[in-house]
Parts: C-alpha cells; structure tokens; sequence
C-alpha cells in the first residue's frame, strides 16, 4: 500500500507526515525525499518502535487471497465477500460509528481497538468494489499541499 504512494512522482519532491498507530503511541511516518535519504530508498517508512506500513500490506494480500479462493465455511473475509458491496459497506459504517462512540466516552483503547476493524472493513469494501488501494493513495498524493478547506470548496456541489 505504501510503496506505491511513496514512490509516487509527488513523494520524490515533498516529505509525508503521516499519524500512524504504532506501540502504545501515535507516531510520525515520514518519505524521506531523494536528496536527504542517504542509505535509504524512495520507498522507505521510517518511524521508531516495529512499525509500517507492511502489515498493512499483508492484510491487503490476505483478502486479496481471500477473495481469490473463497471458502465462506473457514474465513469472515469470504463471507462478507460474499455477501457483495452493500454488506460490506453497511459493516465499515458500523465500525466507523463505533470509533465515534468510543471516541465521544473518550475511551482511547477501545478507539484503537475499532480502528483496527475500521481499517480491516474498509479494505474488504475495497477488495469488494474491485478498489486496488493505490487509487486511495493516489487521491491523496493529489491533495498533498492543497488545503483541507480548498479542496473541499472545489469539490461538485
């Protein structure tokens, strides 16, 4: 998932500042642009503890895998699969409202708890849409260094 956003033409240019659960803490994950890197590479995530963006990755492969060789009787992923786009879509609501309610009792481990299933969720919804997750990176590479408030104006009314 990271990979293909930062080795996007935009994070060659500009460094990424992204908040990422990681450990106990929210942490900085940052690109690091060509002429600073050093050692490393174009697609480096650099934050401290174990923590990046390859669990992220993995995941994506397991659904994918899921999605591949469905078998409804052993993996949750096949059967909301199965179910279509809709039923996918109805459970990252459910999970969204969730973090909300969580965050709202100002419950900070229940917050990180369905994070995780928000994230989980949203890429099933992806998978199920036939959604690969570098069009989401790509969208936001676009929007890097455009405001918030900008953007949302230029946004069809």
């Amino acid at each position: 998932l990271a990979q293909a956003w930062l080795s996007s033409p935009a994070m060659h240019t500009s460094r990424l500042l992204l908040g990422a659960a990681c450990g106990s803490g929210l942490v900085a994950l940052h690109a690091v642009p060509p002429r600073a890197r050093g050692t490393a590479t174009a697609t480096s995530v650099q934050c401290h503890e174990e923590c990046s963006f390859s669990r992220l990755d993995r995941l994506w492969q397991t659904i994918q895998g899921r999605q591949q060789n469905p078998d409804t009787s052993r993996s949750w992923v096949s059967r909301l699969l199965s179910k279509g786009p809709d039923k996918c879509a109805q459970k990252v609501g459910e999970e969204a409202t969730e973090v909300c309610i969580e965050a709202a009792a100002r419950r900070t481990e229940g917050v990180v708890k369905e994070s995780a299933d928000l994230i989980f969720h949203l890429l099933v919804l992806w998978a199920s849409l036939g959604i690969d997750p570098k069009a989401i990176l790509d969208e936001l590479a676009r929007r890097e260094g455009t405001s918030g408030v900008e953007e949302k104006a230029s946004r069809p009314k």
